[in-house]
């Protein structure tokens, strides 16, 4: 146990959610307020070994590298004479590993292929900054309720063409083994190992001794049979010998894989696998569920505290968007010059605007509060993602796969969550965007990016919006916030209208604009922060009762633009999905 000397001062801890020989995680939250996180601490009897600061300091830049809705987050890495701690994202799910062994046989084939989605968009995150997981397994992917998944624990992660024999033998890759350097596609080999787990309902490789599997995975995988004909060819790719023989990249491997899912499996595969995949995962208990530990941190024969109590060692965003991509964009939302109280940006200069939107491919974040009792105070935590099922009909190419759907991403911090009028309530939302610039899709699936500006016939100028703007919801403030009365608003309602709402002026302001171009994702990835606050006016405009609390209402696509031409969001599958932050209002 790390002594109190040792620890984090002004952290109150929760729970001790697991311990090994590397040291322990527990779940805490800071004295001041705010949400849960897991602190990982450094063994005491570790801080005086220079090779294991070592290890463990590079465990935490592996994971600053990586931001991605598919990865878990790294908030902080703290190191001195005290000690050396890992500060995480608190979240909630449980391990694969412990839903594939508490279930009976394989999961549904959109399960799996959801799964596979899911974490090979997380390793394309990883793989954009040069990081290779190298231990991809059951282990290290995170299951949510809703069947979105997180991957965790970048332990023994080391950057693209680096080598060594690190992972775990079941699902290492024939270059792993060799000790030979690693890349992208030895990632591509592990996801695939769990793929062919998760339909078959066991690993594809035996072998009882260490020399058993090496020489199984070098011989290569036979039992092809197990595998529902039309996915054989995706596991014959991820299962190739050579590293060359596999896909390109992640995203490459993403898209085989939804024209696979959806000729085999029909355009609603995906939903399917979520709430297939999501029932599985609820009957695994957990019992911190707002906790993962990362497996590396155990030693075997280690204890974890409660059943399926998992925390990350992994790095990213829970909200955040996918890696950063490409375009000039002026997000017009902040100044209250758009049409629409979303956002909508400007690519290729004067050939038109382009919007930003939300992962669709990212997870849906759960809400939390911390109540504070009958009083005033508490946090309520929440996310939302807005997307495209079918981005190609807005960005005008017949051959664009769904994962390079433009999309934004909120993450929302409520306080307090519960007041009386007069109370100054503030909302701080986190914005994540993806806006795909010059980006093409040959009939042949081939990806091409013509960097921030190109002319049709390839790529044509588009826009989108989430909400109405401020003129069409009588509001002469260019920052609103929306409240929704709960009933008849169900905590986890995203909003379609605005009858039996009150919508009411706030102010507001914005920092830390990020819109940097991104020639691997060929999309410009936009971040900011954006905090508003309002004085919460008498009963007779906002009467006692819980609300749900928005910036942006209606909480959906209500505007698609292709070329100057507007087109139904709902042509393109736009989504909206998530949870809003909720507030008390206190009867005086």
């Amino acid at each position: 146990m790390t002594p109190p000397g040792h620890r984090l001062p002004g952290f109150v801890e929760l729970a001790k959610l697991g311990t090994g020989a590397q040291g322990e995680v527990v779940l805490a939250r800071h004295q001041s307020g705010g949400g849960p996180v897991a602190i990982k601490y450094l063994a005491t009897g570790l801080l005086g070994d220079p090779a294991a600061r070592s290890v463990f300091r590079h465990e935490a830049q592996m994971l600053k590298r990586v931001i991605n809705p598919h990865v878990a987050r790294l908030l902080d890495y703290l190191e001195s004479p005290w000690g050396a701690a890992i500060i995480l994202e608190a979240v909630p799910g449980r391990p694969l590993r412990k839903v594939l062994d508490e279930h009976e046989g394989g999961l549904t084939a959109e399960a799996a292929l959801a799964t596979l989605k899911g974490s090979l968009l997380g390793l394309a995150a990883a793989h954009a900054v040069g990081v290779v997981h190298r231990d991809y397994k059951p282990g290290n992917v995170l299951v949510q309720d809703d069947g979105q998944s997180k991957l965790i624990d970048f332990g023994v992660a080391v950057l693209t063409g680096q080598g060594g024999q690190a992972g775990t033998p079941a699902y290492m890759s024939p270059e792993q083994w060799a000790g030979a350097a690693v890349s992208p596609a030895t990632d591509l080999y592990a996801a695939t190992c769990v793929f062919v787990e998760c339909i078959t309902g066991r690993k594809p490789f035996g072998g009882t001794t260490l020399a058993e599997l090496k020489t199984a995975h070098e011989q290569g995988f036979t039992a092809f049979e197990s595998v529902p004909g039309p996915l054989r060819p995706l596991v014959r790719r991820g299962l190739a010998k050579s590293p060359d023989d596999r896909a390109g990249s992640a995203y490459e491997f993403v898209s085989e894989l939804e024209s696979v899912a959806v000729r085999t499996y029909g355009p609603d595969w995906e939903r399917r696998g979520f709430l297939a995949l999501g029932a599985v995962a609820a009957t695994v208990m957990t019992a911190v569920p707002l906790t993962m530990l990362g497996s590396a941190l155990l030693a075997p024969g280690a204890s974890a505290t409660g059943a399926g109590a998992v925390a990350s060692t992994a790095a990213g965003h829970v909200s955040a968007g996918l890696a950063q991509g490409a375009t000039s964009v002026d997000v017009m939302a902040k100044t209250g010059a758009s049409v629409s109280k979303g956002f909508l940006a400007k690519i290729g200069g004067a050939k038109g605007a382009a919007g930003i939107g939300v992962a669709g491919v990212g997870g849906v974040i759960a809400a939390w509060l911390f109540w504070p009792g009958p009083k005033v105070g508490g946090t309520s935590h929440a996310g939302v993602h807005a997307y495209f099922t079918n981005p190609g009909a807005l960005l005008g190419q017949r051959y664009l796969p769904a994962a390079e759907t433009p999309y934004i991403d909120f993450k929302y911090t409520l306080t307090p969550a519960r007041a009386k009028t007069g109370t100054e309530v503030r909302l701080v939302e986190e914005f994540r965007g993806r806006t795909p610039g010059a980006l093409y899709y040959t009939p042949s699936g081939e990806r091409q990016c013509f960097g921030d500006k190109a002319d049709p016939p390839k790529t044509h100028a588009y826009s989108w919006g989430i909400g109405l703007g401020k003129d069409q919801l009588d509001v002469k403030s260019t920052d609103y916030l929306t409240f929704y009365r709960m009933p008849p608003a169900k905590r986890n309602d995203i909003p379609q209208k605005l009858s039996g709402a009150v919508t009411l002026p706030v102010r507001g302001d914005t920092v830390g604009e990020h819109q940097p171009f991104v020639r691997a994702e060929c999309a410009t990835m936009s971040r900011w922060t954006t905090t508003t606050r309002i004085v919460l006016p008498d009963h007779k405009v906002l009467p006692p009762g819980r609300y749900l609390v928005t910036p942006h209402a209606p909480m959906k696509v209500t505007r698609a633009v292709r070329e100057d031409e507007a087109i139904p969001p709902e042509s393109a599958g736009a989504r909206v999905d998530g949870t809003l932050p909720m507030i008390e209002i206190l009867d005086d």
